[in-house]
């Protein structure tokens, strides 16, 4: 098992009149290549439960075990590799550095990582093919539109091959032809092992998964496949 939650809880101002319960009390897991799709309304807790699973957010109680560690009890200077090797993001907004190429924005996680040059480009241009920039590799972000700039994140998240993809709204900047061809990019991804979680308000994106989580009001409220999530929330029989 890859995630493992186990009665979760994100508070904010615990004991106040103002307090929030961001996630109240999620039991979640999630195996090893997976491709999973969260949903709920603004402010749900998607996002939260997002950053607690990427190691950069923590949780106020309960237990989270990355891969059997329980990422919690660790010391900043050694969750820092483990949430840099097991765990990658990508963005709505794209994030890339304006400055550099398409290339040049690929291969910076793999510079932090300590990978040679050497061995870096071949590890740039496979990941850029995959997402069909290998012929934009020069390009910088302003000379690229809004969905091949997406598809770049996507190749630099990819390019240190972790085990974990987290997507925050990543269609949430693109027109519906570029958000399809995105989720196909995810859904190749995750069929080459890559296990993945979507965060999502759009119903038609989180359709796009074979598992959808429910969250409202921090909790979880529906956990299973898209069919059943029509039925069980939009009372379709």
């Amino acid at each position: 098992m890859l995630i493992d939650i186990r009665n979760l809880y994100k508070i904010y101002n615990e004991g106040q009149p103002s307090e929030v319960r961001a996630i109240n009390g999620v039991n979640l897991t999630v195996d090893r290549g997976e491709f999973v799709t969260i949903i709920g309304a603004s402010g749900c807790g998607k996002t939260t439960l997002m950053n607690i699973v990427g190691c950069m957010d923590f949780a106020t109680r309960g237990t989270y075990l990355l891969d059997g560690i329980d990422v919690a009890s660790l010391p900043d200077e050694k969750l820092a590799p483990i949430r840099s090797k097991k765990v990658s993001f990508i963005f709505q907004s794209f994030n890339l550095l304006p400055r550099l190429t398409a290339y040049e924005n690929v291969a910076l996680p793999l510079m932090y990582q300590g990978i040679p040059a050497s061995e870096r480009k071949d590890i740039v241009m496979e990941a850029l093919d995959k997402v069909s920039m290998a012929d934009r590799a020069s390009h910088k972000p302003a000379e690229l539109s809004g969905g091949q700039q997406q598809r770049v994140t996507i190749a630099r998240s990819i390019a240190t091959k972790p085990p974990i993809l987290l997507a925050d709204e990543p269609t949430g900047a693109l027109d519906s032809k570029n958000g399809r061809e995105l989720l196909d990019i995810l859904n190749t991804i995750n069929e080459d092992g890559a296990t993945i979680l979507l965060v999502t308000h759009d119903y038609e994106v989180a359709n796009s998964a074979k598992r959808i989580i429910y969250l409202s009001d921090g909790e979880l409220i529906f956990d299973g496949a898209n069919i059943e999530i029509e039925r069980s929330l939009f009372g379709l029989q």
